[in-house]
């Protein structure tokens, strides 16, 4: 199958330090030397080439504490991967509690003792940072988040993760291809909003697009409705149209102008937010303008009537919870209330097995794909893995997998 990729000619990530100019969407310095039909370009995936073998994998995943849900849920995307698709050869595993006291020295220690052949994990960057001293070691690591020195290679670790990142950086790709160039920003009043925001701008920019206006709302707030006037730019036009109709004691039909050739809104927010931020711009005049969002408006489980509210919305995903893939599967974890969210972070699983036995291939084939359950995933010249999601948009309450 052809695949067409996004972040094409992206190789930086921005993380989540605090604001600081180099990443500031308004900066002087950022430069627009990207040619849009590059994002267009068909990718090949990988030959596999060659399949390392491992007999031993060590797995550093807090399986109890605070992300022990999470660490869970990889773990069993981890272990799904071996029983369904490795048929002989399968590896040893070897699992390790990150989420209680844990010292990295000492499980490294038992590590090397143990002949493990790879590593997996951690995935609190606290602890990717510790371990960041052990990747110099013979033992490959593959960490399941990132470290925030992104600019420096370590020889024997990789980083791996599900950054919210990649998907704003995707979507602002999409906008560009719909032929959408000017966007006004709505998100949450925090560090994780203004990091997705600003990962969105800077590509958005990058690309040849611009920003219209952002504003940012505080969760749950129930002034949705008087932040989508302002940033619409139609207050003043509503105000005009109540006096004519006080004055004629008539009822006028209206549509407001809205200015500055508006043609992309970008919100972030969880599906409750979104529910009720969607529906404020189709109220007010802007349901034909397209709307574009992540992930985080979708669990991943069919409701209709309840996802009526986020129709026509596109945003980036993992594929795995769009194609025919581990129907079974996906359908058991769907029916399990604890672990419907957490479908993501089983693919998650899944893929890091698939990369420690394509590592050579994918360091090998730089300008290649493996075919992932999370994205379509490539190294860099930095040991990262960058992730590729699939665009997907809601129509009658479900969501589907669209053309890039």
């Amino acid at each position: 199958m052809p695949l067409y990729s996004c972040n094409a000619n992206l190789n930086t990530i921005i993380t989540d330090n605090d604001y600081i100019e180099e990443n500031d969407p308004k900066s002087k310095n950022i430069k627009t030397q990207i040619n849009i039909d590059e994002l267009l370009m068909q990718k090949e995936p990988i030959d596999l080439i060659s399949i390392k073998v491992i007999n031993k994998i060590g797995i550093l995943l807090p399986m109890t504490g605070k992300f022990s849900k999470i660490g869970k849920a990889i773990l069993e995307g981890i272990e799904n991967e071996i029983a369904n698709n490795m048929s002989i050869n399968k590896p040893e595993l070897f699992i390790y509690d990150t989420g209680g006291d844990f010292s990295i020295k000492d499980t490294y220690s038992e590590i090397i003792s143990e002949n493990i052949d790879f590593i997996i994990g951690p995935l609190q960057k606290k602890q990717i940072t510790k371990i960041l001293n052990y990747g110099k070691k013979s033992i490959p690591i593959l960490t399941l988040n990132y470290s925030s020195d992104l600019d420096r290679s370590y020889k024997y670790l990789y980083q791996f993760g599900l950054l919210p990142e990649d998907e704003a950086i995707c979507i602002a790709e999409k906008a560009i291809i719909d032929g959408n160039n000017n966007a006004s920003l709505l998100f949450p009043k925090n560090k994780w909003g203004q990091r997705i925001s600003n990962s969105f701008s800077k590509r958005y920019i990058e690309l040849g697009g611009n920003i219209v206006d952002e504003i940012s709302y505080e969760e749950g707030s129930e002034k949705i409705n008087n932040l989508v006037l302002s940033l619409l730019k139609i207050k003043e036009s509503i105000k005009r149209k109540n006096d004519i109709q006080s004055i004629l004691n008539i009822k006028l039909q209206y549509k407001p102008y809205i200015a500055n050739d508006l043609n992309t809104i970008f919100s972030v927010g969880n599906s409750e937010d979104m529910r009720r931020i969607k529906p404020q711009f189709n109220f007010n005049f802007a349901e034909s303008i397209p709307f574009y969002s992540t992930s985080h408006i979708y669990n991943g489980v069919l409701d209709k009537k309840t996802n009526e509210d986020l129709n026509d919305i596109k945003f980036c995903d993992i594929p795995w919870l769009y194609n025919d893939k581990d129907k079974e599967l996906k359908r058991n974890l769907v029916d399990n209330v604890s672990k419907r969210s957490l479908l993501r972070f089983i693919a998650l699983g899944m893929d890091s097995i698939k990369i420690l036995y394509n590592i050579d291939n994918l360091k090998t084939q730089p300008d290649r794909y493996l075919l992932g359950n999370s994205g379509y995933l490539q190294l860099n010249k930095y040991n990262k893995i960058r992730r590729d999601p699939i665009i997907v948009q809601f129509k009658n309450g479900v969501a589907r997998e669209i053309p890039f």
